[in-house]
């Protein structure tokens, strides 16, 4: 998603954080699986429809794009040969939406994130909603890399495009107002950081 940094969490490490990360997954009352994204036949479709919609913007959802359902991951095919720092990254992130399910239920989460105000160009629930996902996306890269990378312009410039972009349907034109939420957000993790014991 973003530049090459040297991560200040070396590769090793990362490794047996996401072996632990992903027993921590499976070790829930509900248990998170992390599953392929193509050997579901909905997720085939899913991209289909998509494809469609966004009059070929979206060509990439199986191939590039991780989405959550309920307590369902699924991945693109290459996700075990993804460095452990993304997969971290990108799970983290998926794990919001895991716990968005869990607030608001199937039915919630269909309303406010696909239908609510709009499905297309003005979608404030499902703008609110991915941005929830981002910041933990923020912190990881922050966590993991650092805060010169989460500070990075090629990180808030993508973060951008996919919410001004077709990757989830022009969900939200006010870019201004993204890069203000990107902000607040990494103030917010420097004060985690410099707050948390090292």
């Amino acid at each position: 998603m973003h530049g090459k940094v040297v991560p200040i969490v070396p590769q090793t490490q990362a490794r047996e954080e996401l072996r632990l990360l992903l027993e921590r997954f499976a070790a829930r009352k509900r248990p998170i699986r992390v599953v392929k994204k193509s050997a579901y036949w909905h997720q085939r479709a899913a991209g289909t429809a998509l494809y469609v919609v966004t009059f070929g913007g979206q060509k990439v959802y199986l191939t590039h794009y991780v989405t959550t359902l309920g307590h369902t991951i699924y991945v693109p095919d290459d996700f075990d040969e993804w460095p452990p720092t993304r997969a971290i990254q990108i799970l983290r992130h998926e794990a919001v939406h895991v716990a968005q399910f869990e607030r608001y239920g199937w039915i919630g989460m269909v309303i406010f994130y696909g239908i609510l105000p709009f499905p297309m160009g003005l979608s404030w629930f499902r703008a609110r909603l991915e941005w929830e996902a981002y910041e933990e996306t923020l912190r990881a890269v922050a966590e993991i890399e650092g805060m010169a990378a989460a500070r990075s312009p090629a990180l808030h410039d993508e973060i951008l495009r996919r919410f001004t972009g077709p990757d989830y349907a022009w969900m939200w034109p006010f870019p201004r107002m993204v890069r203000r939420w990107i902000a607040e957000a990494l103030e917010k993790i420097e004060r985690e950081m410099a707050a948390s014991p090292k």
